[in-house]
């Protein structure tokens, strides 16, 4: 029976091992598929390009709102995002992605996940791009 009293405590350091290993890795991520599922489903997610403006201006996902990195901590009170509704972030490479999705996990949004791969999976996947409009000329 001595081992069923360790049982419980073993599987709870399990939890917080494998809780905390995502949280150093940035949190969940989402595959490109699962992505566009999200981003046309109810609640639907909101999907943030953490790129530079210049590279969000050349192309980016449907939808998507700049908030590039280097001003991620200051813009996000200003966001107004919702705690537990699905957030997709990218970027070029997923370590910025993931600095995000780990800063909006720590500040309490549990909706918040890294497409994996970024936004070179999502091309390699034949999803569509955007391009901001150019504004009218008068």
């Amino acid at each position: 029976m001595m081992g069923r009293k360790w049982l419980v405590p073993i599987l709870i350091l399990i939890g917080v091992i494998a809780f905390s290993s995502q949280g150093l890795k940035g949190g969940p991520e989402v595959s490109v598929k699962d992505a566009v599922g999200l981003m046309t489903g109810e609640p639907r997610a909101i999907v943030i390009d953490v790129r530079e403006r210049a590279d969000y201006d050349q192309g980016h996902l449907p939808g998507a709102i700049s908030v590039p990195f280097a001003e991620f901590k200051d813009r996000l009170q200003h966001l107004k995002l919702p705690k537990i509704d699905p957030v997709v972030l990218y970027s070029n490479d997923d370590a910025r992605a993931r600095d995000a999705t780990r800063i909006l996990y720590e500040s309490g949004y549990q909706g918040a996940l890294t497409l994996k791969g970024g936004i070179d999976a999502w091309r390699a996947a034949g999803q569509a791009m955007a391009k901001p409009q150019a504004a009218a000329k008068p």
